[in-house]
């Protein structure tokens, strides 16, 4: 059967009928030209393999990224069969402590273990994250925590600076919030975990969100 190849058109002069058969549009260097329907995480979260992670509304202090006293982060055991795969990180202030220049980073666990005390995580507050899809529950095998953990202590993985840094605090110089998109650049595998942490010790409480998909590895 012979195949049917369309010749493609270019695409600010052509608007094509419903239905109609196209070929993809193809750039100078045969780069496929695409335009999104939805929002880029939109199909792994309405297929349940996408998942929020918060603090609780009083949120928490971000500790200095070697400490072994962590307060939020994800940790996918070793033996599991996903990927968590980071989206973003939102942050924004909850009350100001001593006041000290600093910013966000990520520290990393590796050898983190299958179960607690195996590996490099001996504590683990577990939380229920929520899924992207909010009619959707459950379906998560990475752990998530919002609160506490107790690990060795954590590597420098990377900054998440974007210009963010915790300052003096007024009601005329607010401190800054924090959005950073991972753009499915960070992977956490199995036996290893992340955690949001501070470059140098601060007092600072923020309430954070993690959002991260699970896919095959």
């Amino acid at each position: 059967m012979a195949t049917m190849y369309v010749t493609p058109t270019v695409p600010s002069t052509t608007s094509n009928a419903d239905g109609t058969a196209v070929a993809m549009l193809g750039g100078k260097q045969a780069e496929g030209i695409v335009a999104e329907l939805h929002g880029k995480y939109y199909t792994q979260a309405y297929r349940g393999n996408s998942y929020i992670g918060s603090t609780a509304g009083t949120g928490v202090v971000p500790p200095i990224y070697t400490t072994t006293a962590q307060t939020f982060g994800i940790w996918n055991p070793a033996g599991n069969t996903k990927n968590a795969v980071l989206q973003t990180l939102d942050a924004g202030i909850v009350t100001a402590g001593t006041v000290v220049v600093s910013s966000f980073c990520l520290g990393q666990s590796l050898n983190a273990g299958s179960a607690l005390a195996t590996g490099g995580i001996s504590a683990f507050t577990a939380a229920t994250p929520q899924g992207g899809n909010i009619g959707i529950s459950g379906g998560n095998s990475v752990r998530f925590t919002g609160s506490a953990a107790t690990t060795l202590a954590a590597t420098f993985l990377m900054a998440l600076n974007y210009g963010f840094y915790s300052t003096a605090v007024t009601a005329a110089s607010p401190a800054q919030s924090l959005h950073y998109d991972f753009e499915g650049g960070v992977i956490v595998p199995p036996n290893a975990a992340v955690w949001v942490s501070n470059n140098v010790a601060s007092s600072f409480t923020y309430n954070i969100t993690l959002r991260w998909e699970e896919a095959p590895v």
